[in-house]
C-alpha cells in the first residue's frame, strides 16, 4: 500500500486515540445505565475503534516482515484476552473477543491474497473464516470492513465512500438494535443513539483521511507494538477489578 501525504499523526498517535475511546466504550458497558445519553455516547465514540484497526490490520498485512508470526500474535493475545473478556461482560462462553475478530480478518486477507485463491479455489476458507467471525464481538463486520479497506487501497475516494459506507452500516446496525427495544426507546432517544453511533466511525474516517501521515512514531516502536496488543486484555481485567471493588457486578 502507498503511504498517505504527509498530514501529521502517526499511526501509532491514530491507534492511541482508538485505544482511549475503546475504554470509552467499555467503561459505558461496564458502569452505565444502557440507554442513557452518556452511555450511548461514550459506546458510539467508541467505535471509532474497529474501522481503525481493520484499516491497520490491512496495513499491517502489506507491511509485516512475517505474516505467520503476525497470526501467532493476534492468536496469542486473543486467548490471553479472552478470561478477561468474559469477566469484564459477562459474556457466554460462545462469544469470542475483538482480538479473534481481528484474527480472522487477517487470516481471510491471507486466504484472498494467496496463489489458492488466484486458482479459483479458497472461497470455501473464507466463508468458513466469516462463519467464525459471526461468534466474536465484532461479528462478521470486521472481515467485511477489512475487505472493503484492502479493494480502497489509498486511493482517496475509494476511502471516502469506504469510510461513509462503514459508518452508515454502523448506524443502520444500531438502528435495528433500537427497534428490537421498541417501547423501552422513543423515537427521539433511538435517533440520538444512532447518531452518537455513527459519530466514532466517522470520526475515524477523518482521522485517516484527513489526519494521517502515513508514518510511525520516531521513538519508542517496539514497546508501542506491545503496548497495543497488552492494554486490550489488561484494561478489561482492571475494570472488571473496579466493578467488583464498587459492588457493581
Amino acid at each position: 500500500m502507498q503511504e498517505i501525504k504527509s498530514r501529521g499523526l502517526t499511526r501509532d498517535a491514530i491507534k492511541m486515540i482508538a485505544m482511549l475511546t475503546m475504554f470509552f466504550n467499555h467503561f459505558s458497558h461496564v458502569f452505565l445505565t444502557a440507554g442513557t445519553y452518556p452511555a450511548e455516547f461514550l459506546k458510539g465514540i467508541g467505535y471509532f475503534t474497529a474501522p481503525v484497526m481493520c484499516y491497520f490490520l490491512v496495513e499491517g498485512f502489506y507491511k509485516t516482515s512475517s505474516r505467520r508470526a503476525y497470526a501467532k500474535r493476534l492468536f496469542v493475545f486473543a486467548l490471553v484476552s479472552q478470561v478477561p473478556y468474559f469477566l469484564a461482560f459477562n459474556r457466554e462462553a460462545a462469544v469470542l473477543n475483538m482480538m479473534f475478530s481481528l484474527l480472522f480478518s487477517f487470516l481471510i486477507l491471507c486466504v484472498f491474497h494467496g496463489e489458492a485463491f488466484r486458482r479459483g479455489k479458497g472461497q470455501l476458507q473464507i466463508a468458513g473464516l466469516f462463519f467464525l467471525s459471526v461468534f466474536s464481538d465484532w461479528s462478521a463486520l470486521a472481515p467485511a470492513f477489512t475487505l472493503l479497506f484492502d479493494r480502497a487501497g489509498q486511493e482517496r475516494k475509494k476511502l471516502q465512500k469506504t469510510f461513509l459506507f462503514v459508518t452508515a452500516v454502523v448506524g443502520i446496525n444500531e438502528a435495528a438494535s433500537v427497534a428490537q427495544t421498541e417501547g423501552v426507546f422513543g423515537v427521539p432517544e433511538g435517533a440520538v443513539r444512532v447518531l452518537f453511533s455513527m459519530t466514532g466511525p466517522a470520526l475515524a474516517g477523518l482521522c485517516i483521511l484527513y489526519g494521517y501521515n502515513g508514518e510511525r512514531a520516531k521513538k519508542g516502536q517496539q514497546v508501542l507494538k506491545w503496548f497495543f496488543y497488552g492494554f486490550y486484555p489488561l484494561h478489561l481485567l482492571l475494570l472488571w477489578l473496579a466493578a467488583r471493588a464498587m459492588g457493581t457486578m
